[in-house]
């Protein structure tokens, strides 16, 4: 985070940690701005860890908030963060949003978005594939994401102009 944000690498915690914040003071001095800092796969993260990001963010003992921190994880890392030890840390979070997996409609409109945007046919995939790509992936957009570009590849390795549950099947058996 350090270098990402320009300041010089050090190697005691406690300066690392000054060092980081000195970084987001100047930046929004400097450019009247306030950064957004995105860490993504926040569920990976040690409980170590956890306190120690409380460290960086607690700017003059919370007086201020000079950086929007938005933390990317999932699902399971509501449990850990309710859980005591980092109750602390979860008391600080202001906004918490939780991105539920998509119905069997808006799967099927992600699909024909992504393929709309793509410059795709319309309807490349007949409505039982669709079908299938939800049950198999249970509306969660990355897995719906995976599972329908390995049955297109299939389906154009076979130069398929329509795609089928059995499409499905076959790309599913291949992840």
């Amino acid at each position: 985070m350090a270098i990402s944000l320009g300041s010089d690498s050090k190697w005691k915690k406690s300066e690392l940690f000054q060092s980081i914040q000195n970084s987001i003071k100047h930046y929004v001095s400097d450019n009247k701005k306030i950064p957004i800092i995105i860490l993504d796969e926040i569920h990976l993260l040690k409980n170590d860890n956890f306190t120690e990001l409380q460290i960086i963010t607690n700017f003059n003992i919370d007086s201020e908030d000079p950086a929007v921190f938005i933390l990317v994880g999932q699902p399971h890392i509501r449990e850990r963060l309710y859980s005591p030890v980092h109750q602390s840390f979860n008391q600080r979070i202001t906004l918490k949003f939780n991105l539920t997996p998509l119905t069997q409609q808006e799967t099927q409109d992600y699909i024909q978005h992504h393929i709309q945007l793509a410059g795709g046919q319309q309807h490349l995939f007949d409505q039982n594939a669709i079908n299938v790509l939800y049950k198999n992936s249970n509306g969660t957009p990355r897995i719906i994401n995976t599972l329908a570009l390995k049955t297109m590849t299939l389906g154009a390795i076979e130069k398929k102009e329509t795609l089928t549950e059995e499409d499905v099947y076959k790309a599913s058996k291949e992840m």
